[in-house]
């Protein structure tokens, strides 16, 4: 290969490699069109770098880079069997790019000095940190409809994943670079605003993901006790407690599908102003066991609310759902019935939480992490008794993984190839008769995505080089390493996590960060650093 000249030196080059790598990592929480340039940068200053040969050499001697590159050679061979190549060119390979381009990219250029390692996780926390403090502002200034508007740039998903991630990792990076307490101890106070700021987030995905490191670094610690039986004591206890944590979510389940029967006389009341109750005994709706549609003159509540608010009754809430059935619902969750006098009963506090969608009274006065909860667990009751989990993120979840379960023991071994689960996904939801109006939607279980577009074979195959990156590149012998895969496997349970762009540079950026660029530093582990794994 001929070798070409740069205008800069080589030393330029690399520190412009540096600083595009920083501005990867910052952009990770604030822009999805910045990881897109940047990426495009590094590409463009590696080209105009040449030492094409040297280079090329250099990623050809990286075990752990040509394994995992290989990944995304899995889903372009998946393109044989598909038929829809414009998507699995166009969106799926395109969204998983960064596992080839980055992955040469980084395993290729020279490698950073433990200084410059250091830094780039410090710019990424502090783009986090910086980040956090902009959702806060949005938060305590109320001017949000959506707890998901709280992360201000990227999916609140992805951001919570990145708030567990910083939440253990800035303390043990930290410590292993300094032994100055003042600083330990304020890695140690970001690391609790982190986790704080993951609950008023609401992002359950990432209060998942906080359970699963915290369960993960008990068990850890339990398997390093010296003695068997102390073992088997403090396991005991984790077991316990794990078992205990569902008891509320099955207590919280019962108060949500209880049901208050009203006195079959009560049923021919009339209102206070004469008029007649519908009663409609096909919904079986419940808000606190009070049904929703029962007791319903819906002109007198009509009359009433358009007095009260500027929200037409007719129209829609604030966050978009029919604003009747907010108002109904959160009329019933108080025990009220939906006439002039019930809704009359309501104060200024009540018709605005009504109006940004709230609907049960209690979500006024919970915590956001309950609150959050508690819709998960009525979203689950409602899908049961009615079978529709049309505009419920849970319950359509549960609904696609239901399709692609389906779609998937059509063509389990191959799976439909790169390019058709969006056609996987539509015959599965056919196939059971879903009540879904959108059929245009991935499995948001990234287990199943991989199964519907490379079947069981090449599902099996893509872990085993993954596996045998992690072995290679030795990137398990750091905790904070451990520490992300326990976050990526919860999260791709209910996420399509390595199929979104945020999710994909996350994914690819810490197996790179680990598996590379900080083993290129470490290579040993000394007994000091031991103590901190």
């Amino acid at each position: 290969m001929p070798e070409t000249k740069s205008l800069f030196s080589s030393s330029v080059h690399h520190w412009i490699y540096f600083v595009l790598l920083c501005l990867l990592a910052a952009s990770m929480p604030t822009s999805r069109f910045m990881m897109s340039l940047t990426q495009l940068l590094l590409g463009a200053n590696w080209l105009l770098e040449g030492n094409y040969r040297e280079k090329i050499l250099r990623f050809g001697k990286s075990r752990p880079a040509l394994i995992f590159s290989s990944l995304y050679l899995l889903h372009i061979i998946g393109l044989l069997w598909s038929v829809d190549l414009a998507y699995g060119i166009g969106s799926d390979l395109k969204n998983k790019l960064p596992m080839l381009t980055l992955t040469f990219m980084v395993a290729s250029s020279r490698p950073l000095s433990r200084f410059k390692v250091h830094l780039l996780l410090y710019v990424f926390f502090a783009s986090l940190l910086v980040t956090s403090f902009i959702g806060f502002y949005i938060f305590i200034k109320g001017d949000y409809l959506n707890f998901r508007h709280i992360s201000p740039y990227v999916s609140h998903i992805y951001l919570s994943m990145m708030l567990v991630m910083t939440a253990f990792t800035l303390p043990w990076l930290t410590q292993r670079i300094t032994k100055n307490k003042k600083l330990i101890w304020g890695s140690y106070l970001v690391a609790i605003w982190m986790i704080a700021f993951l609950f008023i987030l609401r992002a359950m995905t990432g209060i998942l993901c906080l359970g699963g490191v915290i369960v993960f670094l008990l068990l850890r610690k339990v398997y390093l006790l010296p003695e068997m039986r102390t073992r088997i004591i403090a396991g005991s206890l984790i077991a316990i407690l794990a078992i205990g944590s569902v008891v509320p979510l099955i207590w919280m389940y019962r108060q949500v599908s209880m049901e208050i029967k009203p006195d079959p006389e009560s049923l021919l009341e009339l209102t206070s102003k004469g008029n007649p109750y519908q009663h409609y005994f096909t919904y079986n709706m419940r808000e606190n066991g009070h049904y929703v549609y029962y007791f319903v003159a819906e002109e007198e509540v009509r009359n009433a609310w358009n007095q009260r608010s500027k929200l037409d009754f007719d129209g829609a809430d604030l966050v978009g759902n029919e604003l009747r059935a907010t108002l109904f619902r959160y009329l019933s969750s108080m025990g009220l019935r939906k006439d002039h006098e019930g809704l009359m009963q309501l104060d200024q506090g009540d018709v605005s939480a009504i109006e940004r969608g709230a609907p049960n009274h209690h979500y006024t006065r919970w915590p956001g992490f309950l609150v959050r909860v508690h819709q998960s667990v009525w979203e689950v009751y409602w899908y049961r008794e009615s079978g529709n989990p049309s505009g419920h993120s849970l319950t359509q979840r549960m609904e696609l993984w239901r399709a692609s379960f389906v779609a998937f023991r059509e063509k389990p071994w191959l799976g439909w190839g790169t390019g058709d689960l969006f056609i996987a996904v539509e015959y599965g939801l056919n196939a059971i008769d879903s009540q879904m109006d959108n059929f245009k939607m991935k499995p948001h279980n990234q287990y199943l995505l991989f199964l519907l577009t490379l079947g069981l074979l090449g599902s099996v195959f893509m872990y085993a080089l993954y596996i045998f990156y992690v072995k290679t590149s030795r990137a398990y012998q750091y905790l904070p390493f451990n520490v992300f895969l326990v976050i990526m496997l919860i999260a791709m349970t209910g996420n399509h996590t390595i199929d979104s762009q945020t999710g994909q540079t996350f994914f690819t950026f810490f197996t790179l960060y680990f598996g590379i660029l900080y083993r290129q530093n470490y290579k040993t582990i000394g007994e000091d650093d031991k103590a901190l794994l």
